[in-house]
C-alpha cells in the first residue's frame, strides 16, 4: 500500500510542467513557493496526501538541491499524518543535526512517538522517546513526561509511569495526567494515594464533553474497585456521580444496583496527596448524574413496583433492611433494562431484576421478568447471527467506511466516531474504541483510497492521451505532397490510384549555392546517405511518459487489491472475533436465566406440598 502511495506523490510530480516565469521571485522550496503555501493550506484542511504530494513535486524537480529546513518539517509532518512514520523518521533523523530551532524538532519527534502509541507500537514508541530525550528542550518536559507515562503504563510498567508522573510539577499536571498516576498508584500497590487522586478527578468540575467522559471514567473505576472490596457503602455515592446519559451510564447503573446489595464495608480514611483542595460537589448538584435516582422519596416510595411493571404482591417478611437494600437496587436496575439489550450490561440487568423480586418474595413477577429475559436474550442472539453473517460477507466493512468520509485525506488522525444504524453494525459498538480495530480499519480504508485515485488518474490519463493522438493529428496534419512527373516508369499507377512518388535513398547535394549549370564540371556532387531515425525507445516525450505511468498504475492495482484484501480479513477476523465473545456472554447469561426459571417453578411447585405437610 506504501508503494502505491508513493507512486500517486511520483505521479503527481512527474505529470508536473515546468513552471512559466512570473512577477514574483522566491526560492523553489522556500516559504514563499506558492507549491509550499499550498500544501499548508491542504494539510491545514486535513488533506496530507496531497499536501505530501505537492511538497514531493517539489523536490523531485530540485533532486540537488538542499531546501529550508521548513519545508522538510511541513512535508514529515504530511507523511506522519498521512501514516507514512518510516518515511517521516529518515526526514527526522537526517535533520537532528543540521535544526536549528530544537523546540520544533522536538514537537516533530514527539508527534512520532505518539504515532507509534496510537497504533501500539509500544517499544518503537519507547525507543523514539529515549533517542529524544538526549536533546529535549526544557518547554517540552511536561509533554514528553506525560506522552512516555503513557507509553509505560501500556506496557504494564506501573512504578515507572508513578516515578514519571511524580516528577510532573502539580501546577502543570492535567487531570488526564492525575487519572494515570492514581491508576499507576492503584496498580502499584500505593491504594490509598491512587484512591485519593482518582477521587480528586472524579470531582473536577467538567468545562468540555472530554472532561465530562473524564470525570465519568474516573468515577466508574473508583467504584467498581469499592465494589470490588466489599465496600459497598462508599461505592454507592461515587456511581451517582456518573451521569445518567453517557458512554459510562449503563455499567455505573449496573454497579449502583450491585452496591446496595454489597456489604456496606468500613469508613474510607483519605491519604494526602500533597496538593490537596477543597473539593467542587457543585458539580453533582444537577439532574444529569444517577445520583438524582437516589434522593428521598424516590426509593422509599412503591412507585418502583409500578415502574418496573409489576402487580401488587406479598412481600415474603424479610427483614427491613434487607428489603431495604432490595428495594434500593431496584431503583437503577429498573432504569437499566429500559435501554437497548445490546449492552451487556443491560443483558445482566434483566436478570439481576427477577433475582431481586424472587428474594422479596414475589416469584411470579420474577417468573414473568426472566421469560422477558429470555425472549430478549433470544432476540440477542437471532441479532448477533445476522451481525456476524453480514461481517462475513464483507457488507459490515464497506457499510462503515464507504458511508463515513470516504474520500477524506486525514490518514492516522482519521477515526471512526459513530456507526450507521444498521443491522450489520449493530453490535460493533464496542470494537470502535479499541486501536487494534481502529488500526486495522485505517489500514483497510487507505488501501481503498489509494485505490481510487490509482484508478482516477487511469482514467484521467487515458483521456490524456486520446486528447494528445486527436490534438496532434489536428495541429500537424501530413504535408501536402505534389506528384513528381519524373516518377520512373516501372511504377506504373493502378486503376483507380493517385499519383505515386518515390524517395531516393541518397541525397545529391552540392558545396555552392546553386546547381552548376549543364554540362560543366566545375563542382562534383556530394552524395549523402540518410542517417537512421532515433529508435523508438530513446524517445520519451510527453505521450510515451503517459504510457509509462498507465503501465505503473496497472501493476500496482493488483497489489493494492492484494493489500485490501489482507485488510479485509484481518478486521473480519477482529469483529468476528468481538461477536463471538458476546454470543459466549449471551450464552451464559441464557443459561443462567433458565437454570433460575426452573429454581422458580421448583419453588412454586414445593410451595404447595409444604402448606399440604403443614
Amino acid at each position: 500500500m506504501r508503494q502505491a502511495l508513493g507512486f500517486l506523490l511520483f505521479l503527481a510530480c512527474g505529470a508536473a510542467a515546468a513552471a512559466a516565469p512570473g512577477v514574483d521571485v522566491y526560492t523553489p522550496g522556500g516559504p514563499d513557493d506558492p507549491r509550499v503555501r499550498a500544501a499548508e493550506y491542504l494539510a491545514g484542511n486535513s488533506r496530507f496526501l496531497s499536501a505530501a504530494a505537492l511538497l514531493e513535486q517539489v523536490k523531485a524537480q530540485l533532486p540537488r538541491k538542499r531546501l529550508s529546513p521548513e519545508y522538510y518539517r511541513d512535508l514529515a509532518a504530511d507523511e506522519l499524518s498521512f501514516g507514512m512514520p518510516l518515511q517521516a523518521e529518515a526526514i527526522y533523523r537526517e535533520q537532528v543535526d543540521l535544526a536549528k530551532d530544537p523546540i520544533s524538532q522536538g514537537r516533530a519527534r514527539l508527534r512520532l512517538a505518539d504515532f507509534y502509541y496510537q497504533r501500539g507500537y509500544w517499544s518503537q514508541a519507547a525507543t523514539e522517546l529515549a533517542t529524544l530525550h538526549e536533546q529535549l528542550p526544557k518547554e517540552l518536559l511536561r509533554d514528553f513526561q506525560d506522552l512516555q507515562s503513557r507509553v509505560m503504563l501500556a506496557q504494564g510498567h506501573y512504578g515507572e509511569a508513578a516515578a514519571v508522573l511524580q516528577q510532573v510539577d502539580s501546577a502543570g499536571m492535567t487531570d488526564y495526567m492525575r487519572y494515570n498516576l492514581g491508576v499507576a498508584m492503584v496498580n502499584e500497590g500505593r491504594v490509598g494515594q491512587g484512591v485519593s487522586m482518582l477521587d480528586r478527578v472524579g470531582r473536577l468540575y467538567p468545562t468540555d464533553s472530554d472532561s465530562l467522559a473524564l470525570r465519568d471514567k474516573t468515577n466508574l473505576t473508583l467504584g467498581y474497585h469499592f465494589l470490588k472490596d466489599q465496600q459497598g457503602g462508599t461505592a454507592i455515592p461515587i456511581f451517582g456521580r456518573v451521569r445518567t446519559i453517557g458512554p459510562y451510564s449503563n455499567k455505573a447503573l449496573l454497579g449502583l444496583g450491585w452496591a446496595y446489595l454489597a456489604p456496606r464495608g468500613s469508613k474510607q480514611k483519605k491519604t494526602e496527596i500533597g496538593d490537596e483542595k477543597a473539593p467542587d460537589d457543585a458539580a453533582f448538584t444537577s439532574f444529569a448524574t444517577i445520583g438524582v435516582l437516589l434522593r428521598p422519596g424516590y426509593i422509599d416510595s412503591d412507585n418502583i413496583y409500578k415502574r418496573a411493571g409489576l402487580a401488587p404482591f406479598h412481600l415474603s417478611g424479610r427483614a427491613a433492611d434487607e428489603e431495604a437494600q432490595l428495594k434500593q437496587a431496584l431503583v437503577p436496575w429498573v432504569e437499566l433494562t429500559s435501554r437497548d439489550t445490546i449492552d451487556p450490561a443491560v443483558q445482566e440487568g434483566l436478570l439481576a431484576i427477577p433475582y431481586v423480586l424472587d428474594r422479596l418474595g414475589a416469584h411470579a413477577q420474577a417468573q414473568q421478568y426472566y421469560e422477558r429475559a429470555i425472549t430478549a436474550l433470544d432476540e440477542t442472539r437471532t441479532r448477533l447471527d445476522q451481525a456476524e453473517e453480514h461481517v462475513r460477507n464483507g457488507s459490515m466493512l464497506l457499510t462503515m467506511v464507504d458511508n463515513y468520509d470516504p474520500g477524506a485525506e486525514t490518514g492516522w488522525r482519521w477515526k471512526l466516531r459513530s456507526l450507521p444504524n444498521e443491522s450489520e453494525t449493530f453490535y460493533l459498538q464496542t470494537l470502535i474504541a479499541e486501536n487494534g480495530f481502529q488500526e486495522q480499519l485505517k489500514n483497510f480504508r487507505d488501501a481503498r483510497l489509494l485505490q481510487r485515485q490509482l484508478e482516477f488518474w487511469k482514467a484521467r490519463l487515458t483521456e490524456l492521451q486520446q486528447s494528445y493522438q486527436t490534438r496532434s493529428a489536428q495541429d500537424h496534419p501530413p504535408p501536402a505532397l505534389r506528384a513528381d512527373k519524373s516518377v520512373a516508369a516501372n511504377y506504373p499507377p493502378g486503376p483507380g490510384a493517385g499519383q505515386q512518388l518515390q524517395m531516393s535513398n541518397r541525397m545529391t547535394a552540392y558545396s555552392g549555392q546553386q546547381a552548376p549549370a549543364a554540362g560543366s564540371g566545375a563542382l562534383k556532387p556530394v552524395n549523402l546517405e540518410l542517417a537512421q531515425s532515433p529508435a523508438g525507445d530513446q524517445f520519451v516525450g510527453t505521450f510515451e511518459k503517459m504510457q509509462a505511468l498507465s503501465a505503473r498504475i496497472d501493476a500496482l492495482l493488483p497489489q493494492l487489491a492484494a493489500v485490501e484484501q489482507t485488510q479485509r480479513t484481518l478486521l473480519q477476523g477482529v469483529a468476528v472475533n468481538g461477536l463471538e465473545k458476546q454470543k459466549a456472554l449471551n450464552q451464559k447469561y441464557m443459561v443462567e436465566t433458565r437454570f433460575a426459571l426452573a429454581r422458580v417453578y421448583d419453588s412454586e411447585l414445593k410451595a404447595p406440598e409444604q402448606g399440604d405437610a403443614k
